[in-house]
This record gives structure tokens, C-alpha cells and sequence, in this order.
């Protein structure tokens, strides 16, 4: 089932490219912005679509966007969240079961070719993995440090574009705290062996699982076309 919300996204990438530089810093901002909040990604991309309409028009007038919609620009996506439809629990399960399955398949992967896993295949023809502790509390904190910087990205897209050092000074630091600790407990705990399992189970389960993800995810976002 094709994702008709992927073709309103590319149509949009595509219109993206007729706004000047200026227009197109401050829609980046702006879509940036709205994607930290609670909205959902049908509404953000018929959002994004009016604006870009909205941006166009003051083009060719010759003004710029922040002319028509002023120069508080977070007011003014605070109140496209208020009036846009809010994701639902539903939505919200689906989002972090994808992001979550989808990081761990990349770290699992990475697991398998930057490991002795890796050459045991090749060379050895054995498909047995052990999995351990350090392993275990690295991935978790992979995936947490994702939302970490998405979430901060988004939520401080302004100040970034502004190139608010505090901001950016603040991101630096909690990042190398972060991946510092991570690289401290695989230290810590990489020789700590909880099972060992053949290392093709867990890539056929994280593919189905994926694959169904985005099927209902697919199936749900098709619904908001149909009525």
C-alpha cells in the first residue's frame, strides 16, 4: 500500500525549491519548529503545503515571508499547533515502535560488521553472536541520545539558525556527556556475556516488525485521504 502522505512530502520538497534563500531559511525554521510539537504528520504537511503557497504569492509581490506573517515566528507556530490536529495515542505508539525499530536494526547491524561477528560468518561460516551488557545499555542510550538531539533540534530551531552559542554550547555539552558515558559503560561492561544467539533471528524479527510498522502506518495516514 503506497503512502500517499510520502507523495504530498516529495510534492512538497519539490515546491520548496521555488522559494529564494531567505523564504526558504525561514520555512525550514518554521517546519523544523512545528516537528517538535504534538501535531500530526498529515496536518504538518498540509500545514507546510499552505505556507509554501503562502510564501509564493509574497514572492512574486516582492516581499518575504516574514512579511506576511509577522516577526514572531514562534507565535506564529504556536498557533498553527493550537488549531492543528493533535496526534493521537495511536499515532504517537506508531512513531516510537518505527524510530525504535528502525535504530535498533542500524545499531544492530553495526554490531555485526564492526565486530569479530562479522569475520566468524565470512571466515568461519558460524552465525553465533553473544550479546552483552555493555551492548544492551549502549543501544539504549543510541536511541535515547536520538530523540535527544531530534528534540533539541527541533525545539531550538531558531536559535540555531540564529547561531545562538549558548544554545549551540549547550548542545555540544550534553551530546560529549552523553556519548562519553555510553563509550564508558561498553567499556565497563562489554565482557559481560547475557546469551549468545544466532545473529540472522534478531535481523528477520526487526525486518517483520518493521515491515508491519510501516504497513499500519501506511494503512492509518491513507485513511486521512479518504475522508
Amino acid at each position: 500500500m503506497a503512502n500517499r502522505l510520502n507523495k504530498l512530502r516529495k510534492e512538497n520538497n519539490i515546491q520548496d525549491k521555488q522559494l529564494s534563500k531567505e523564504n526558504n531559511s525561514i520555512m525550514t525554521d518554521i517546519i523544523c519548529y512545528l516537528r517538535a510539537s504534538n501535531l500530526c504528520e498529515y496536518d504538518m504537511e498540509i500545514i507546510r503545503k499552505e505556507l509554501i503557497g503562502m510564501a509564493l504569492e509574497a514572492q512574486m509581490r516582492g516581499e518575504t515571508f516574514g512579511d506576511v506573517i509577522g516577526k514572531d515566528y514562534k507565535a506564529f507556530c504556536r498557533e498553527l499547533m493550537k488549531n492543528g490536529k493533535q496526534k493521537t495515542l495511536y499515532e504517537k505508539a506508531l512513531e516510537i515502535f518505527y524510530v525504535f525499530t528502525f535504530a535498533l536494526m542500524v545499531l544492530y547491524f553495526a554490531e555485526i560488521f564492526f565486530t569479530s561477528t562479522i569475520f566468524n560468518i565470512f571466515k568461519l561460516s558460524q552465525f553465533t553472536m553473544p550479546i552483552t551488557l555493555g551492548f544492551i545499555i549502549v543501544t539504549l542510550m543510541a536511541v535515547g541520545m536520538g530523540y535527544f538531539i531530534y528534540y533539541y533540534f527541533t525545539k531550538n530551531s531558531f536559535e540555531f539558525s540564529k547561531k545562538n552559542r549558548k544554545i549551540q554550547i549547550l548542545y555540544v555539552v550534553g551530546f560529549t556527556i552523553l556519548w562519553t558515558a555510553a563509550l564508558l559503560f561498553r567499556f565497563l561492561f562489554d565482557k559481560t556475556v547475557l546469551l549468545t544467539i544466532n545473529c540472522l533471528y534478531p535481523i528477520i524479527i526487526l525486518a517483520a516488525a518493521f515491515i508491519l510498522i510501516k504497513l499500519l502506518n501506511d494503512r492509518h495516514t491513507n485513511s486521512f485521504f479518504k475522508s
